[in-house]
């Protein structure tokens, strides 16, 4: 991820400027100072990783695919040799970034000390269309100011500058909840974090778990907080019922199980550290 962040500028600079060439100088300039801000912030990302680095990095990267999208249309739709290595380069980094791995290496970067954090699935339903959504208005609200300011449409440019800006704002904190959905591995046992299903995070000591393994097929009695994500799901058994607090709409309700099922990102990584931190493995 950071070798390709760090190239992005040599990959992509001359497809921008072809892309640019024929835009007035004031747009040329507005869209240059605006990608190497995003390249700026998103190496501060790359480099510090954490939670909200991950938010960072999963925005920033698409968004270099939509900057080369709408230069493209303003341009008529002419391709070059330069601009079809600039589309190559941000499909590239948009792949990196929103990949398992990458996603499990920003999450342990919040760690403390003796910590391991995993990430989590998001959740099917907002693949369907909400999280790209949400994705669209944020990326839409920082560039459709300054453009329309270039354009010298100052009144309706400062308008969707202040729109925009608290549509990314509020559009940033929504997707940052996706990051902060992780199994974190403590001295005691392990905490199941995820603020789209729980009130607060669950603890399961090594001693309670009676095992972690692959979900059955036939999972009779259990909570499934895995909301449907693609992947292969895990389920801890409990040897005794656990009182969690779930999240219902606006409500918080009390609940209590003994198998719970969830989707991690790299679930064969999540079952190499349960085994070296001594929980027991479902046989």
């Amino acid at each position: 991820m950071r070798i390709a962040w760090l190239a992005l500028p040599v990959v992509m600079g001359f497809g921008f400027s072809d892309l640019l060439a024929r835009r007035s100088d004031m747009i040329a300039l507005t869209a240059e100072v605006g990608l190497w801000v995003g390249w700026f912030i998103g190496l501060v990302a790359v480099l510090a990783p954490s939670t909200v680095a991950l938010t960072v990095l999963r925005i920033a990267a698409p968004a270099t695919l939509a900057a080369l999208l709408v230069a493209l249309i303003a341009d008529g739709w002419e391709f070059s040799i330069p601009v079809i290595v600039a589309i190559g380069g941000a499909l590239a980094v948009t792949a990196i970034a929103l990949s398992a791995f990458t996603g499990d290496v920003m999450v342990n970067g919040s760690s403390y000390g003796p910590e391991r954090r995993m990430a989590l699935r998001p959740p099917a339903a907002l693949l369907l269309g909400p999280l790209q959504l949400v994705w669209l208005i944020v990326v839409a609200g920082l560039m459709t100011g300054p453009l329309l300011i270039a354009a010298e449409q100052t009144v309706a440019g400062v308008i969707a500058a202040i729109v925009g800006a608290a549509a990314a704002i509020a559009g940033t904190r929504s997707l940052h909840q996706l990051a902060r959905r992780w199994i974190v591995f403590v001295p005691a046992g392990f905490v199941l974090h995820d603020y789209w299903a729980l009130a607060e995070s669950l603890l399961m000591q090594r001693r309670q778990v009676a095992g972690l393994g692959p979900a059955p097929l036939d999972k009779g009695e259990i909570l499934d907080l895995s909301g449907g994500s693609q992947g292969l799901a895990l389920m801890v058994e409990l040897k005794e019922h656990t009182p969690l607090a779930l999240r219902a709409r606006s409500e918080v309700q009390t609940f209590s199980a003994h198998r719970i099922v969830f989707t991690p990102s790299l679930p064969g990584e999540l079952l190499r550290e349960a085994r070296i931190r001594g929980v027991k493995i479902a046989s």
